[in-house]
């Protein structure tokens, strides 16, 4: 009966061995789907944070550059306007040539500006909830660029398109349509030529009016491009803490990963080494 026990008790012992081998590998199998799933969560995470960014540096690059181009165009109408302020007539087609300059050019690109910086502030929305939300899972907190900055370039934007508007309006008032002179009764006296050419009579309050709206355009403009470039300056940061903490933090999911299939490993290994002794043992 003695023989029967130790038989029985071996065979229990396998048995139970191989238990927990199948329970290790299961584990090993779980641990690692985990990890997996873990892992994709995260990168999609960061992969939707990525795109944002993208979208968010190309329109404000792009934004920064037409700023930059309508700071300098709204410069050099100042000095036109004023040298020209002097001796309207003498530079009547200067003027004229302002006008239309301005009007083909600073309104399109101020609409420009809002076009690119509309997916901006998209973007940045998205990339604020997708940073929330990796900071619900990681112990590394970070934050979006700020949503107030893109608001108040959209707002200054609104304001500078009415400027502009005004410029252009204050700015081709003064033209008109030189005298017409009446021909001769004579049929067969040659009509002398009518002088089509606009004339333009600027007074020195309205080159004032000129050279303050001109100023804050500038002013505006200015004020926009500051915020435009702390946003990109934002973004760049942003970046550089993501590619850090999206290597860190997968790391940190490898090693937990490593550590979790270690342990399932070692019972393994010593359910092998049970099962060899039980049956290395003589019947």
């Amino acid at each position: 009966m003695f023989p029967m026990l130790q038989k029985t008790t071996r065979y229990a012992a396998i048995a139970l061995a191989v238990l927990f081998i199948g329970l290790s590998l299961f584990g090993i199998v779980g641990a690692w789907f985990v990890h997996g799933k873990i892992t994709d969560v995260t990168l999609n995470g960061f992969r939707v944070i990525e795109t944002g960014v993208g979208v968010a540096s190309a329109g404000v690059g792009r934004a920064d550059a037409l700023i930059a181009t309508s700071r300098t165009e709204v410069r050099q109408a100042s000095e036109i306007i004023t040298a020209a302020g002097a001796q309207p007539q003498a530079n009547s087609a200067a003027l004229n040539a302002l006008n239309e300059r301005l009007e083909m050019s600073l309104a399109p690109r101020i609409a420009q500006m809002q076009q690119a910086l509309a997916p901006v502030r998209d973007a940045v929305g998205t990339v604020g909830t997708a940073v929330s939300f990796l900071n619900s899972v990681q112990t590394m907190p970070d934050r979006a660029p700020r949503l107030a900055a893109l608001d108040v370039s959209l707002n200054r934007l609104e304001e500078l398109a009415a400027d502009a508007t005004q410029l252009r309006g204050t700015l081709g008032s003064p033209c008109a349509l030189g005298p017409t002179r009446t021909p001769s009764p004579p049929v067969r006296v040659q009509a002398p030529k009518i002088d089509m050419t606009p004339k333009i009579d600027i007074t020195a309050e309205t080159v004032a009016t000129l050279n303050q709206l001109t100023k804050r355009i500038d002013t505006r403009l200015g004020e926009v491009q500051v915020n435009v470039q702390g946003v990109q300056a934002d973004i760049a940061a942003l970046q550089v803490r993501l590619d850090t903490r999206k290597s860190r933090l997968l790391s940190v999911f490898n090693l937990l990963a490593l550590l979790s299939m270690l342990m399932p490993a070692w019972i393994i290994y010593t359910q092998v080494v049970v099962i060899q002794h039980h049956r290395a043992r003589p019947s």
